[in-house]
């Protein structure tokens, strides 16, 4: 694992298949990644503080991917935060985007989709601290 306080994203999966890919495409790419499995494993790891980017599954096995961006957006109102899913209902897309959603990506997905999602949502974050 590595130092949570140093971490560019957090990608939160129930399929540890998944977080692999995750780390897989995204650490040769020079991000940091960290992982957790559900909602409780997210809401509290280290680099929920830390993150540049949250990445999150919609349905986890203790919750929403929605508790988790609400958890997230009650510590960190700018952090970015993309919703990963196989299959998301329109009032699950539209609650997320209330909630202040930077981006959904379809599971499965392509390393390189995974890779434009990341740099969209990391570069907003990089212009708005430039601003």
């Amino acid at each position: 694992m590595t130092d949570a306080t140093s971490c560019d994203v957090l990608a939160i999966d129930d399929e540890p298949v998944v977080r692999a890919a995750v780390r897989r495409i995204l650490e040769p790419a020079g991000w940091r990644v960290e992982t957790a499995a559900d909602v409780a494993g997210a809401v509290t790891h280290p680099a929920l503080a830390t993150c540049r980017l949250l990445l999150c599954d919609v349905m986890l096995p203790d919750g929403s991917g929605l508790d988790v961006l609400r958890a997230a957006r009650s510590m960190r109102s700018r952090l970015p935060v993309v919703l990963m899913t196989g299959y998301a209902p329109p009032d699950q897309t539209d609650a997320a985007a209330d909630a202040g959603l930077v981006e959904v990506l379809s599971k499965p997905f392509e390393a390189g989709e995974l890779l434009d999602v990341v740099r969209r949502a990391l570069g907003a974050t990089a212009e708005e601290r430039t601003r």
